[in-house]
C-alpha cells in the first residue's frame, strides 16, 4: 500500500518551516503592502487604508521588487515567525495568519490550487488601490470592514 504524504503546511508549525516553505504561504494577494493607521492608544484598532506601497504592481498586486524590497522600502513590513502573533490586523485569509491559528488553508490557495490566479479569481487583493504619493492623506482612504476577504 502506498503512503500517502500530507503536505508540509499541515504537519508542520510555523516554526519549523524552512525559508522556502515560509515564502510559499505567501498567496501573492498583496493585501499586506497596503498601508495601515492606528490611533495613539495602547488598544486603538489597526484601520486599512486602500494606500498600497510604492512598489505595489497596481496590475498584477502584490510587489514589483519582492526581492529588494527591504532595501527599496525600509519600512515595508516583514512578517517573520516572531511577529506572526502580533498581525491580527492580516487579512483573515492571509496563510501565515491561518496557520498560526492552525487552521487550514482555503482551497484557493496556490498551494492547493497549483496557480496564483486561483487568488485573485476568489477576489482576495485589493481593490482599487492607490499608489502611495507624499501628497496623500492616509485618513482619506480608510477601507470599510464590511468586506471579509478583500479590501
Amino acid at each position: 500500500m502506498e503512503k500517502i504524504t500530507k503536505p508540509f503546511w499541515e504537519t508542520k508549525r510555523l516554526d519549523e518551516l524552512t525559508f522556502e516553505e515560509w515564502e510559499a504561504l505567501c498567496d501573492g494577494c498583496g493585501l499586506c503592502c497596503l498601508h495601515r493607521l492606528q490611533g495613539e492608544e495602547e488598544d486603538a484598532p489597526v484601520v486599512t487604508t486602500r494606500v498600497a506601497c510604492r512598489c505595489y504592481n497596481l496590475q498584477d498586486g502584490g510587489c514589483s521588487d519582492y526581492p529588494n524590497r527591504f532595501s527599496l522600502v525600509p519600512e515595508c513590513t516583514q512578517l517573520t515567525l516572531e511577529r506572526a502573533a502580533e498581525f491580527d490586523w492580516l487579512p483573515q485569509t492571509c496563510a501565515y495568519r491561518l496557520r498560526h491559528h492552525n487552521l487550514p488553508l482555503p482551497p484557493w490557495h496556490p498551494l492547493i490550487s497549483g496557480t496564483r490566479e486561483s487568488v485573485r479569481a476568489h477576489g482576495i487583493y485589493a481593490l482599487n488601490p492607490v499608489l502611495e504619493t507624499e501628497e496623500i492623506d492616509l485618513e482619506e482612504y480608510i477601507l470599510d470592514d464590511a468586506a471579509p476577504n478583500t479590501f
